[in-house]
């Protein structure tokens, strides 16, 4: 069997860098050692970072009716570029409640996929909830519910989701913003035309009422619930509050909200517009504060692009999603770990560890044992890329991170072993990535 050897590369042991080497057979690592060994490949990591690769649990990739946004081959490629090894895509408009439509998407991504992928089925719904019974039996492990608008599963809908979910083992991924809240505060805020009003016309208050609500439904089913796309110090606190009674309850957030205030939008426009809406600094810090404490257990990208006829609408028809897979890795290291804000192993832990954890396929994914999927990164952590839409490999030509400065850029970039990324460029081909559906099943709560 060919083998490869990635030699003089930094690994964290144990909260310690040791400098050692990756041996890799079969798609699998054999080895990891302070040796050196035979190998019909040898790549040298020339003293860099070598991390398991990331995985995003929440990125919309491809939609069959809106191609234009993104699609499996430049978003997958994105996301080797951001050092992302899996992705989990999450419907955009086209609903992924029967088997046909996943299998659609599925066989897409077979074909045109730098990277691992996954499917997340939704939106469920009062009528569609037994799509999860369906869906499983192909792999998919994860479905996405809304508590508003566009897609809000009425209160007879999420009782009968959550005791589904909880039946069959699946994780529950909510968009948690109250609908009740959001319709006081838009016919409050929509007669101005402002961004800032969009983003005032969608509270912490609306968030946090509904992670809280989302808790106790999951409380009372034994379900496990993921709360999405987390923005704010209110939700922050409601899933404080939770944590201390459901153990079977994470989040995750995304790089924008770590990033940008609702401030920043006076100078970017619609092109900041995104639901959540962004929020404080205050707000900014609780986040990064609780990634750090292990309160959010995930980082993922809500990966949401569109061309910009879409964008440049008024602020209340604008599309909302921005393009985030090219900078995952690189944005979480760069201004997580060089900045002090979180540690290596936090990177680790919620780039790549915890969401194999939510998907049950760790550590096969998530890790560098050996018997794991030789899913790796190579971080080049001495030379900044700056991040232009000239450059980058999503579908659209904008981006908000454009003359971002950012470290961690894949040096090298393997997928169960085959390069993708070599010195930093593109050697590996579309088709190379493996469905995650077949590779175990649903594990145990982060």
């Amino acid at each position: 069997m060919r083998t490869i050897l990635l030699k003089n590369v930094k690994i964290s042991v144990g909260g310690e860098l040791v400098e050692g080497s990756i041996l890799i057979e079969d798609k699998v690592i054999k080895a990891v050692s302070k040796k050196t060994f035979e190998a019909d490949e040898v790549l040298d990591g020339n003293g860099l970072l070598a991390v398991p690769g990331g995985i995003d649990v929440h990125a919309h990739v491809y939609d069959p009716d809106n191609p234009e946004h993104e699609d499996w081959r430049s978003g997958s490629l994105a996301a080797s570029y951001g050092g992302i090894t899996t992705l989990i895509d999450m419907p955009l408009r086209v609903f992924v409640d029967k088997t046909e439509t996943a299998l659609e998407k599925i066989q897409a991504a077979r074909r045109e996929s730098y990277v691992n992928y996954g499917l997340t089925g939704g939106f469920l719904n009062e009528q569609n909830y037994n799509a999860i019974e369906e869906l499983v039996k192909i792999g998919v492990k994860t479905f996405k519910v809304f508590t508003c608008r566009p897609f809000q599963a009425s209160e007879k809908g999420l009782g009968k989701i959550f005791e589904k979910a909880a039946e069959k083992n699946v994780v529950i991924i909510a968009h948690a913003e109250d609908e009740g809240l959001l319709t006081l505060l838009e016919s409050r805020y929509r007669v101005r035309d402002d961004m800032e009003a969009y983003h005032l016309s969608r509270s912490p208050y609306a968030e946090a009422a509904a992670v809280l609500r989302l808790g106790y439904y999951s409380l009372e089913t034994g379900a496990r619930l993921h709360i999405a796309h987390l923005s704010s110090k209110e939700g922050v606190d409601a899933l404080a509050f939770l944590k201390s009674k459901n153990p079977r309850v994470t989040a995750e957030t995304c790089p924008h909200y770590l990033f940008f205030t609702r401030e920043d939008s006076k100078a970017y426009g619609t092109y900041l517009k995104m639901a959540p809406s962004l929020k404080t600094s205050v707000d900014r810090e609780a986040l990064w504060s609780a990634l750090d404490r292990g309160l959010i257990e995930v980082y993922a990208s809500d990966n949401a692009p569109s061309p910009r006829s879409l964008k440049e609408k008024d602020v209340w028809s604008a599309w909302g999603g921005i393009p985030n897979l090219e900078i995952m890795g690189p944005f979480l290291f760069t201004y997580g770990v060089l900045k002090g804000r979180i540690s290596l192993q936090t990177f680790i832990n919620v780039f790549s560890r915890n969401p194999a954890k939510l998907l049950g396929l760790y550590p096969l994914l998530g890790e560098m044992f050996v018997g794991s999927l030789a899913d790796i990164v190579v971080l080049n952590t001495r030379e900044p890329r700056q991040i232009s839409s000239k450059t980058h490999h999503h579908k659209v030509d904008w981006t908000p991170w454009e003359g971002l400065s950012l470290y961690g850029h894949p040096y090298y970039l393997m997928v169960h072993g085959e390069l993708i990324i070599e010195k930093g460029e593109l050697v590996g081909n579309p088709g190379t990535g493996m469905y995650v559906g077949e590779l175990g099943k649903v594990g145990m709560n982060v």
